[in-house]
């Protein structure tokens, strides 16, 4: 997991010195880095469901929070072509309150008065999930060739 992720990482900062600076990104350079925030926010997403146990979960929520944070950053550095600018920023600020959410989920999760809070449940859910798949539909509706975040 680690060699995905640090790979994740390194692809993450190629794309940001091609597409950062004052140039506006080219449509196709615009889709690499919206594909590629999406690709990360969902394999760590993916991963988190993947625990075995109550401390790994709260690991991988902690790692998926930054990597997230991280795409939402890499989207935001991009200067999109106007006719995507909205829902490109829509997509960062989704991206970053989704981080948010899974890591202030993951703290209230440690807090012993709601250390139960897992037991029984089937999964999370989080507006900003559907926030970030809004923005991704749009986008795709726009020509960018992306998918939604899978459920996981």
């Amino acid at each position: 997991m680690r060699a995905c992720l640090a790979s994740l990482a390194i692809a993450a900062a190629l794309l940001g010195v091609a597409c950062g600076g004052s140039d506006t990104a080219s449509p196709g350079e615009l889709e690499e880095a919206v594909v590629l925030a999406r690709d990360r926010a969902d394999f760590v997403l993916a991963e988190v469901t993947r625990a075995e146990s109550k401390d790994e979960f709260l690991e991988r929520m902690d790692a998926a929070a930054d990597i997230i944070g991280d795409a939402a950053g890499g989207v935001d550095g991009v200067v999109a072509p106007e006719r995507y600018r909205s829902d490109v920023e829509e997509l960062a600020r989704s991206l970053e309150q989704l981080a948010f959410d899974v890591q202030a989920t993951a703290d209230q999760v440690r807090e012993p008065e709601f250390g139960g809070v897992l037991a029984g449940a089937r999964g999370l859910s989080f507006e900003s999930w559907n926030s970030v798949n809004r923005a991704l539909t749009r986008l795709a509706r726009s020509g960018i060739d992306v998918r939604p975040l899978e459920r996981h």
